[in-house]
């Protein structure tokens, strides 16, 4: 039970520093793996997850 505790806080602090920005994908992805996350898991995780410092650059087609 407390290994399950630091895992879910260690990702949890992995996610929130890819949000923020203080590591990239590739930085969040190998730290996930390392505490036992499949590869194609963390990839969603982090793919799904949307960043503060980053800005969307798809334009709204309904607009013409």
């Amino acid at each position: 039970m407390v290994q399950d505790n630091i895992n879910a806080t260690a990702s949890l602090q992995i996610v929130v520093d890819f949000i923020r920005g203080n590591i990239n994908l590739d930085q969040a992805k190998i730290k996930l793996n390392n505490i036992g996350f499949d590869h194609e898991s963390a990839e969603k995780v982090l793919m799904d997850t949307p960043r503060d410092n980053v800005v969307s650059l798809i334009k709204n087609k309904d607009k013409s």
